[in-house]
């Protein structure tokens, strides 16, 4: 069973980010799954690479569209994902240097962040953006 299971509540009603989170809890699940069958800290660390690598590319989309319409709460949003990423970045070098093993509760976080941030962040900005147009 899927670590995180996609499911309307998620759903932000903008298509393109959206398919953005579907892929990020993907990435997430695969690393989940990963963990479970014991593969290789080398396989794991692989994994965690892709999700921090395709986490900024998201936050990055996120900006371009904040910038772009003028969110007047872009500067907190981009707080929260500079905390975010950095967390990130920490625990991706932990790994990288053998003094941290993906764990469980390593699970715990990734999932409970993707989905506070969806719950919370992202559908604050949600209705600005479908109100401008965005799809």
């Amino acid at each position: 069973m899927p670590l995180i299971q996609w499911n309307d509540e998620l759903s932000i009603g903008i298509n393109s980010i959206d398919e953005q989170h579907k892929k990020l809890i993907n990435m997430i699940n695969a690393l989940n799954d990963a963990l479970l069958s014991g593969q290789a800290n080398q396989a794991l660390s692989e994994i965690f690479d892709e999700l921090a690598v395709y986490t900024v590319e998201h936050f990055g989309y996120e900006e371009e569209l904040f910038a772009q319409y003028g969110y007047s709460e872009s500067q907190v949003h981009k707080n929260e994902h500079s905390a975010l990423i950095e967390q990130v970045k920490n625990l991706q070098q932990k790994v990288k240097n053998g003094d941290f093993m993906i764990s469980v509760e390593v699970m715990h976080f990734l999932k409970d962040w993707l989905i506070q941030h969806i719950l919370k962040t992202d559908k604050a900005y949600a209705g600005f953006l479908k109100e401008k147009g965005v799809i």
